[in-house]
């Protein structure tokens, strides 16, 4: 009997003992039930927690810092001249400096092709003319159009001139078909570059009166006019303004200019239509942005160059190269971009430079 009673208290011990081993300790925290646990909140999505607003106007702020102008010819000539002029004016109106930065080659299209690919927010602009933008795409492989540019402003337009040195012999443009008909081969005419309205000139004239000549591209006009006053080429074909001032000075004698009427800036020079010779043309001078600049940077741009133009010490300085302010709004100026570009893609089909 003895050992029955032992045996039971030692069961009831080691079912005590047991019991103490699987119960939960009282500071250990219960497993979260899963119910609940699905039902914390989820964490925002990435692309709304780091959603902006888009500023209202992308002008608002615009310039907050300098503005680089690009000019596409060499230093020295009407581009460069008029486009510091202008900068100058900017870099007060604005508040912030705009830099004149010279990147030439390729008759225009090395620094028009930089702003075309420029970031476009109105800080990278260019001053470029109808050779790069309306000629230049159609004879090279340049990898941009005009409508890879968004028209700003026209700011000048200038007759083109057949200019010699004032040691020729030559005095009037029958003068000049003569010469080169008696001296086949022999007649070398420069130009600023290879591709632009100047070199269009050249070919429209020497077909127009059946002359053979050699052209001769420079790197921009102020090196045409330095080869000139050297006696290294027989003529030049430049906008007026690279001319004038050594016209002037008894340098250069001008021929004849491209204009329908006289140029009121040099009235005692004829025109090609008044001795006989139908080649019309002019060159315009205007300020481009990359395409897709915001239209509200492209307006207050435009702004800024219409009120420049009027400034009396812009005009001034316009006037050191014999130019005359000749002011188009973007709308306009856009609208005579695209017509022109058409028109000279015609006319190097008709003078045989491209098919």
């Amino acid at each position: 009997m003895k050992n029955k009673v032992v045996k039971f208290v030692l069961l009831i011990l080691a079912l005590a003992l047991l019991a103490a081993c699987t119960s939960t300790p009282a500071t250990q925290a219960p497993a979260a039930e899963p119910e609940k646990a699905a039902e914390a909140p989820a964490a925002p999505a990435k692309e709304e927690e780091e959603a902006k607003p888009e500023p209202a106007d992308p002008a608002a702020d615009w310039p907050s810092k300098s503005i680089t102008l690009i000019v596409p010819f060499s230093a020295g000539g009407a581009t460069d001249v008029t486009g510091r002029v202008v900068a100058d004016y900017l870099s007060k109106a604005f508040g912030q400096t705009v830099v004149v930065v010279n990147k030439t080659g390729a008759g225009g299209s090395v620094g028009t092709a930089e702003v075309v690919n420029a970031k476009p927010d109105g800080y990278t602009i260019v001053e470029t003319s109808i050779g790069p933008t309306t000629i230049v795409p159609y004879l090279s492989d340049v990898k941009y159009t005009y409508e890879d540019l968004t028209p700003v402003s026209q700011l000048f337009d200038v007759p083109v001139a057949l200019t010699v040195n004032a040691t020729s012999d030559i005095e009037t443009l029958q003068d000049f078909v003569d010469f080169a008909k008696e001296n086949p081969g022999k007649v070398t005419i420069g130009t600023s570059g290879s591709g632009n309205i100047h070199h269009l000139v050249t070919e429209q004239f020497a077909q127009t009166v059946g002359i053979e000549v050699t052209h001769v591209p420079f790197d921009g006009a102020s090196q045409a006019v330095t080869a000139l006053l050297g006696d290294h080429v027989t003529a030049i074909v430049s906008a007026t303004a690279e001319v004038a001032p050594h016209h002037a000075s008894g340098d250069f004698k001008i021929l004849g200019l491209t204009t329908e009427k006289r140029f009121e800036l040099l009235p005692d020079v004829p025109t090609f239509k008044e001795e006989g010779i139908d080649v019309v043309a002019g060159v315009w001078y205007g300020i481009f942005a990359p395409a897709g600049t915001p239209e509200a940077i492209v307006a207050k741009l435009d702004a800024a160059f219409r009120d420049a133009l009027e400034d009396q010490k812009v005009k001034d300085g316009f006037m050191q190269m014999s130019i005359l302010p000749d002011y188009l709004n973007s709308a306009d100026f856009a609208a005579r971009v695209a017509s022109e570009a058409k028109n000279n893609q015609q006319l190097l089909k008709d003078i045989g430079l491209i098919k």
